[in-house]
């Protein structure tokens, strides 16, 4: 039975609908680094809180976005260097902050130590260890190296900074908890992981290229502010929360 011509006109317009929504959709570039449970490289079903804050935004503004996975440094000179570059998740305390667009803060953390034997609480505790390892061009790093710390180690990646620390070759590492503990849990460490006290407290911001658009930066802060409002914020972080610990 052949359609009929109001089915065949409806279907056309239908098309072209489609075709006009998706030339009207804003595109917007993301680059992400791997830093569980903020950003999760490989489990696009679980990409990572910030990753679900950002994707949810755009939704709501319209918008969606390209994600591409990159190291920590590379993703930070995407943001710098790009003319309208998004990046999920990124704390202040790096040298590079006054050329960084920070967008809206969604999220608060607190950097601790961690190490495999005794619990390092205290800055004072921390000098008088042999080697502490953090991932270079990071908060982490800029925190200790501004309090004077000549016993830094460096890596480029969370994953590398625990297996330094579980062979040994660091005594603690500094990073958020809930990072340390599901990096280590998804690197299947034998050893148990000592957490200590948070010792500085942290923003998390959405991030993006100082010559990002207004109008851009504007519907992602409207975008975020209100589902900070609504509970949307706190519901999506709970999907992370139970496996980081």
């Amino acid at each position: 039975m052949k359609p009929s011509a109001l089915t065949v006109c409806l279907a056309a317009l239908l098309m072209i609908a489609q075709a006009l929504h998706a030339q009207q959709t804003h595109v917007d570039r993301v680059v992400a680094a791997h830093y569980p449970p903020l950003m999760i490289d490989g489990a696009p079903g679980r990409p990572g809180y910030a990753i679900d804050v950002l994707q949810e935004a755009a939704r709501r503004a319209g918008r969606s976005i390209d994600l591409q996975f990159l190291p920590f440094q590379r993703a930070v000179h995407e943001i710098l260097t790009d003319d309208a570059t998004l990046m999920p998740a990124l704390f202040k305390g790096k040298a590079h902050d006054d050329q960084i667009l920070w967008v809206v803060e969604y999220h608060r953390t607190g950097l601790s130590f961690a190490s495999l034997s005794n619990r390092v609480d205290t800055i004072e505790q921390a000098r008088d260890l042999s080697a502490i390892v953090v991932e270079r061009g990071t908060t982490s790093e800029q925190v200790l190296s501004q309090l004077g710390f000549d016993n830094l180690q460096y890596t480029r990646s969370p994953q590398a900074s625990a297996n330094m620390l579980a062979s040994g070759r660091a005594d603690a590492w500094l990073l958020t908890e809930d990072m340390m503990r599901m990096t280590w849990s998804m690197l299947d460490m034998d050893t148990a992981l000592s957490v200590g006290s948070s010792i500085r407290d942290i923003p998390v911001f959405l991030v993006a290229s100082p010559a990002l658009p207004d109008d851009t930066r504007r519907a992602y802060q409207t975008a975020i502010n209100a589902m900070r409002n609504d509970g949307t914020l706190a519901r999506l972080l709970q999907r992370y929360q139970a496996s980081a610990h």
